[in-house]
């Protein structure tokens, strides 16, 4: 984790854009709206506190909750304190937390499993400070998505290059005369570096044949070729020691246009880690807040998993426009 004056990446952590190229899409609508989960607490006397720290220490790097920007105690009067012991998700119901807490050192009554904390903190102080009064006391340590932005990696010559490669792909398909839809996609293999460039093919007949569809396709077809040349003895050193991959996991995807709402699903399903587009679709498109009905998938809070998107807006890349209710 680096501090964000030494990144030697430049970041305008205002307007959530990468070296004046990448622009960060996220669900600005509900930014600012806590996303919350419940809690275990309990109540102790002050001198036991003393105790109470070294064990919740013990125990929170196996939360999949982090509360860093929580105050794990909150004082309720002169002689009681309120104690943030886990997450839900960590301690799901009365005998897990019973059997974590048995044989402690220290004194305690009043659990209550029914504590409202926000899972990630606010974007600005005054918000913190709400929150903190209207559910549980929180921490201000800056604006979280601006440390988010700030561990990312970026390979700028390899998303120049590969968004280039994209975009002449795309023109070269309208330039054809085709029925085909200049809609192309690229998937790099994050443990061979493999690029699989992949295109729209609904005017072959299947109206599921988006190219984000077809690269998701194609990433399983050569997988389980490889496995088969594993298990046949035909494998190539490369091919053993790249090992299996699972779907499509920590793929990096560059489209040439917004994803649709079928697309957007699918890159979750496959678990990719980042998707890079080009031009927005304004009324089919599923992951800017302002395209078709807003859903930003990517970072939906009531799906499991989630991805980074970034919209180019750098030098001018063209591809060919498309009518902005067909879905890509």
């Amino acid at each position: 984790m680096v501090k964000k004056h030494l990144n030697p990446t430049k970041i305008d952590f205002i307007k959530c854009i990468v070296e004046d190229c990448l622009w960060q899409i996220r669900d600005t609508k509900n930014v600012d709206v806590p996303d919350l989960v419940e809690a275990w607490s309990i109540e102790v006397r002050p001198r036991e506190s003393k105790s109470v720290i070294p064990f919740v220490r013990g125990i929170q790097d196996n939360d999949p909750v982090s509360f860093l920007h929580v105050k794990r105690i909150k004082k309720l009067d002169s002689d009681t304190l309120r104690v943030l012991i886990g997450s839900k998700e960590y301690i799901p119901d009365r005998s897990t937390f019973d059997n974590m807490l048995k044989g402690v050192v220290f004194q305690y009554d009043n659990v209550k499993d029914d504590n409202k904390v926000p899972k990630v903190g606010p974007s600005t102080k005054s918000l913190m400070l709400k929150w903190s009064e209207q559910y549980w006391p929180l921490i201000w340590r800056g604006n979280p998505n601006d440390q988010i932005l700030n561990d990312y990696i970026f390979d700028m010559t390899e998303i120049r290059s590969l968004l280039t490669k994209i975009a002449e792909e795309s023109r070269a398909i309208r330039d054809s005369d085709s029925m085909q839809l200049p809609i192309v996609s690229a998937f790099v293999n994050p443990k061979s570096g493999k690029i699989i460039i992949s295109k729209d093919y609904r005017h072959s007949g299947s109206p599921l044949d988006h190219s984000v569809m077809v690269g998701i396709n194609e990433v399983a077809k050569e997988e389980q070729e490889r496995r088969d040349r594993v298990q046949n003895g035909t494998a190539s050193e490369k091919d053993i020691h790249q090992g299996e991959t699972y779907l499509c996991l920590d793929f990096d995807v560059y489209t040439s246009h917004e994803p649709c709402s079928m697309c957007s699903m699918a890159l979750i399903h496959s678990r990719v880690k980042r998707c890079i587009f080009i031009n927005p679709m304004s009324v089919s498109g599923a992951l800017k807040p302002d395209s078709g009905d807003g859903y930003c998938m990517h970072s939906n809070k009531d799906l499991n998993s989630k991805y980074e998107v970034f919209q180019w807006v750098g030098e001018e890349l063209e591809v060919p426009g498309i009518d902005s209710t067909v879905c890509s």
